[in-house]
C-alpha cells in the first residue's frame, strides 16, 4: 500500500447507486466489492477466484474493485459515507481505528484462521492493532528505514543521524508523508536513549515512541523536520527511481523497504520502461529503531456479501496466490507457506539476482525483504493517534 498509494493521481469516489459498477441488473449478493490501493493486487486472480468460489460454494460471484489514494480515504468512505464495500485493505493504525469505532465484522475463523496461516512474528505485530486477531487478515508487510547510495556516501549508514544531521545536507530526501516523517524525527530525537538500550527494552521504547503524540513531542519533531527542510528533497515516490537511475543528487532517503527492494532488482519505471536494478543502493533499519507495517484485509460493517468476503480472504492465503501477489507488488506476504517458499528462493546460492554481487550486498537485500527477529525487535508499529490526530495534522500543515 505504501509503495503504490502515491502513484494514483486521484481517488475513485464511492457511489452507492448501481451505476458505480454498471451492474443495475445484478444481485448485490453476487458482487464482491473491494476497496484497495491501486496496483496492490494481481487482478488476474479475480476470474480464478470467481471460478474457485463457485466450486467451493455453488454460488456465483463477480469481483468489483475501487482504488483509494491514501489510507485516510477509508475513514471518510466507511465511517462517514457508510459505503457498502465488503473488503477493505487498510494499514495497521487505520485498522485499530476501525475496530475502535465498531466499523468491522469479525472474520469467520471456520473459513480462514489467521493463527494457522500467518507467520508467528507477523501475528505478534498484528496484535498491536488487532489484539484478538479477529478482525484482520494480514496481506503484506514491510519496514520504514533509509536507502542510501554507497557509491556516493562512501560509507555504510546505520543511524537516523544520516537523515537529520548535517553531513548530507542538500543530499537527502524526506517522505512528504506526515506519519513517516514524524516517526523518523521522533526516533532521531530519542537517539541517545535508544542507543543505550537493547533487546526487549529497546523494542518497548521504540513502541512507546510510536504512541507518543504529546504537545512537547510534536513540537520537537516539527523542529527537527523543519531544521532540514530547506536542504532536503520532499518526495513520495520519484526519488527511488532517480536514485536507481543515478540522476539525483540525493544520497540518503527515507524509504519503505518494498520501494528499496524494488529498484535494487530489475524494475519498471513510471513509464513502464524496463530498467536494471541498481546494486549500489543499500537499505537499513537504523540502529535506533524503525517501523514495521502490515497492510491487512478487513470486512466492513456495511458489507453486503460477507460469505464471499470470507472466502476471498481464504483464497488470498493460498500459497500460490500469495506468492503471485508478492511478485506482482514487490513486497513479501506474511502467509507462512508463501513466505517460506519465497525465502527459500531468495536464499538459494544460485538465485540469478545475486550473480556478480558481494555476499554483504546479498545478505543486505535478503534482510530488507525478510527482516530477522533481531531487526523486527527494534521496530515499532504505527498507532491510531485518536484525539491527537488534529494536533499532528495542524503541525504538518504549518510545517509544509
Amino acid at each position: 500500500m505504501k509503495k503504490f498509494a502515491s502513484l494514483i493521481l486521484s481517488a475513485l469516489f464511492v457511489f452507492t447507486s448501481c451505476f458505480a459498477f454498471g451492474a443495475c441488473s445484478q444481485n448485490r449478493g453476487e458482487i464482491l466489492k473491494i476497496y484497495n490501493p491501486g496496483e496492490y493486487m494481481d487482478e488476474d486472480i479475480f476470474p480464478e477466484f470467481e471460478e474457485w468460489y463457485k466450486e467451493q460454494t455453488g454460488k456465483t460471484v463477480k469481483v468489483k474493485i475501487d482504488n483509494f489514494t491514501a489510507v485516510e480515504d477509508i475513514q471518510r468512505t466507511v465511517e462517514q459515507n457508510k459505503a457498502d464495500y465488503d473488503l477493505i485493505c487498510p494499514s495497521d493504525y487505520m485498522i485499530e481505528h476501525l475496530i475502535e469505532k465498531n466499523l468491522l465484522l469479525k472474520v469467520d475463523k471456520n473459513i480462514v484462521n489467521v493463527e494457522e496461516l500467518i507467520k508467528p512474528a507477523y501475528l505478534e505485530t498484528s496484535r498491536e492493532f488487532d489484539p484478538t486477531l479477529e478482525y484482520s487478515v494480514p496481506f503484506m508487510y514491510g519496514t520504514l528505514g533509509i536507502m542510501y547510495d554507497y557509491s556516493k556516501t562512501g560509507k555504510h549508514i546505520d543511524s537516523w543521524e544520516a537523515l537529520f544531521g548535517n553531513e548530507f545536507n542538500n543530499k537527502r530526501s524526506i517522505k512528504d508523508s506526515v506519519r513517516d516523517a514524524y516517526a523518523a524525527a521522533c526516533l532521531y530525537n530519542a537517539r541517545e536513549e535508544l542507543n543505550a538500550l537493547s533487546g526487549d527494552a529497546l523494542h518497548a521504547k521504540v513502541q512507546d515512541i510510536f504512541e507518543d503524540a504529546t504537545d512537547a513531542t510534536i513540537a520537537s519533531a516539527k523542529n527537527t523536520i523543519q531544521s532540514i527542510s530547506g536542504g532536503a528533497v520532499w518526495d513520495v515516490d520519484n526519488v527511488k527511481f532517480e536514485m536507481a537511475a543515478n540522476s539525483s543528487n540525493v544520497q540518503v532517503a527515507l524509504m519503505w523497504s518494498c520501494d528499496a527492494g524494488y529498484v535494487m532488482n530489475d524494475y519498471e519505471d513510471d513509464d513502464g520502461n524496463e530498467k536494471s536494478g541498481n546494486k549500489n543502493l543499500w537499505y537499513v533499519i537504523p540502529k535506533e529503531g524503525g517501523n514495521v507495517y502490515i497492510d491487512a484485509f478487513v470486512i466492513s460493517k456495511y458489507a453486503k456479501n460477507v460469505d464471499a468476503a470470507n472466502y476471498f480472504l481464504k483464497y488470498l492465503c493460498q500459497k500460490d496466490v500469495a506468492i503471485r501477489n508478492s511478485e506482482y507488488i514487490g513486497a513479501i506476504s506474511p502467509v507462512a507457506a508463501a513466505y517460506d517458499e519465497l525465502y527459500e528462493q531468495y536464499t538459494d546460492p544460485e538465485f540469478e539476482m545475486f550473480e556478480d554481487v558481494s555476499e554483504n550486498w546479498r545478505n543486505m537485500y535478503i534482510e530488507t525483504m525478510f527482516p530477522s527477529a533481531e531487526t523486527l525487535n527494534r521496530c515499532g508499529v504505527m498507532k491510531d493517534f485518536g484525539d491527537r490526530k488534529g494536533a499532528i495534522t495542524r503541525m504538518w500543515s504549518s510545517l509544509r
